[in-house]
């Protein structure tokens, strides 16, 4: 049985971002449960002096997390992707080198999407034998997706490619995001693990609500299609149904106008980003969750739905057919707005078949942090009985 990991992230909750990869931190708190977990994030933080280098460290049980910032390097802006790149590198090293003095050397490594942080992953690999895994999430390696991976450098796309063959096993979160990386850029062998839910904070919670209510979280940008949304959602008002749509996660003032011009001032409304227990209570007063991207993975916000028991109208898009059914949802094609609509209201119409303590029950046992966690853990075995 292993007993610790290296966890390397490429994205994590930090200062410089409050909400890049919570997605990981999951993850790594699902794995925490099994083993000691050392979390490695390293990233640069512009507002810093330059060469600057400060560094948090919080330890709670056996899960403890570095969070190493680094400044500009002053070179200028034509060198300082070079020096910036240098200074990643050597602070994953030194600090890596501090967690081995004061906990000694980790089983196995764990990289959360692969560059930049599978760096360090390809070096201990090579020099100490130590094994790798490495879990994606990232929707760019869907080549209609911008960015993605096929447009970047071509140093970026070498060593992304080294990291996914170089390591012992592949995790994406998703049985599409594991073929379209076989399929468009690299073979590897892979296994799904997928995302994680905190179903502590996500779970079924009846609720009495006077108006049907969809509730769409997200960051509002293009891939996500909040302007679709307000299309297919000026149809149904215009069909006559009662409801309403809360949009939650970034208040942008364009979408408001829009909304107010499309005359859904008295069914839209929007909230800005709030702290993540706020958004399971919000869900747990809504009827439906609500999705349109053009392009998606695995989204979080779709097993919390779940979690919470709301059946989804969304896109056939990314890992999502892998969860959505006829039992829990309806899906569209990505950009069809009537067809959004129509989904909307055949949700209304409909809504009385869909159970809502038996969609939480069987998402809660896919997604909780045992299960997901028990899925790495044997992964690691698996992989530390044949080293």
């Amino acid at each position: 049985m292993f007993t610790s990991v290296l966890w390397l992230p490429s994205w994590y909750p930090s200062r410089v971002d409050s909400f890049a990869g919570d997605f990981v931190e999951r993850h790594a708190m699902a794995v925490s449960r099994f083993a000691n977990v050392t979390v490695l994030y390293v990233v640069k933080d512009e507002k810093l002096a330059n060469n600057t280098v400060e560094i948090e460290k919080n330890t709670a049980l056996n899960f403890t997390v570095y969070k190493v910032y680094y400044g500009r390097s002053g070179w200028g802006r034509r060198l300082e992707q070079f020096f910036s790149f240098k200074k990643y590198k050597r602070l994953q090293k030194d600090l890596y080198r501090q967690i081995v003095k004061e906990d000694g050397p980790p089983e196995i490594v764990h990289v959360q999407v692969a560059m930049k942080a599978g760096l360090l992953a390809l070096w201990l690999k090579e020099k100490y034998h130590i094994p790798f895994v490495v879990t994606e999430h990232w929707s760019g390696y869907n080549p209609r997706t911008e960015p993605n991976i096929y447009h970047g450098n071509r140093l970026i796309k070498a060593l992304t490619k080294k990291i996914l063959n170089k390591a012992d096993l592949f995790l994406p979160v998703s049985q599409n995001l594991g073929n379209m990386v076989n399929q468009h850029f690299t073979s590897v062998r892979y296994n799904v693990v997928p995302n994680t839910v905190d179903t502590r904070i996500f779970h079924y919670r009846p609720a009495a609500m006077n108006c049907f209510r969809f509730i769409h979280p997200s960051t509002m940008i293009d891939i996500k299609n909040p302007d679709g949304i307000l299309m297919a959602c000026k149809i149904v008002k215009e069909s006559g149904y009662d409801f309403e749509l809360l949009m939650i996660g970034n208040k942008e003032e364009r979408l408001v106008l829009l909304s107010d011009k499309m005359g859904l001032a008295k069914q839209v409304f929007f909230k800005a980003a709030v702290p993540y227990e706020e958004v399971a209570r919000q869900m747990q007063q809504s009827s439906a969750l609500l999705l349109f991207s053009y392009f998606e993975n695995l989204p979080c916000v779709v097993l919390e739905a779940l979690c919470c028991g709301l059946p989804v109208v969304c896109s056939r898009v990314g890992g999502i057919p892998e969860l959505i059914d006829e039992e829990n949802g309806i899906m569209v094609e990505s950009a069809n707005t009537a067809a959004l609509a129509g989904a909307m209201m055949k949700m209304m119409d409909t809504y009385a078949v869909y159970n809502r303590s038996a969609i939480a029950a069987k998402a809660t046992d896919l997604f909780n942090y045992a299960t997901v966690g028990k899925k790495y853990a044997d992964f690691y075995n698996a992989i530390l009985e044949k080293t």
